[in-house]
């Protein structure tokens, strides 16, 4: 049910200066809103620029290089040890590899 206020009642100065100071608030927090992030942006920009970033990606990349060719060493020792092994040692070798597939063909059936 809607309730009818006769036009009589309103105070229209009252509304206008309520809409006035509702009008300031709203430009007061637009120009906060934009003077804030106007500030982030320009704290974003400085750090990307600065010089940090770059210099921090840099040292991540040498240590992913180094970290790379340790590895390829690692790997390539294993290699050459298991070879060595199975030079010398083939039946056993082959023996070894049969239960390796056993377990595994086990392990995967479950």
């Amino acid at each position: 049910m809607a309730h009818r206020v006769d036009p009589k009642d309103i105070d229209l100065e009252y509304l206008r200066n309520e809409f006035k100071r509702f009008r300031s608030d709203i430009v007061g927090v637009k120009d906060k809103l934009s003077g804030n992030a106007s500030d982030a942006l320009d704290q974003i920009s400085g750090y990307l620029n600065g010089g940090n970033l770059s210099s921090r990606i840099s040292s991540i990349e040498a240590e992913l290089e180094t970290l790379a060719s340790k590895v390829k060493g690692y790997s390539k020792e294993g290699v050459n040890r298991l070879e060595g092994t199975v030079a010398e040692r083939p039946i056993a070798s082959v023996a070894i590899a049969f239960g390796v597939g056993l377990l595994a063909a086990q392990f995967f059936r479950r």
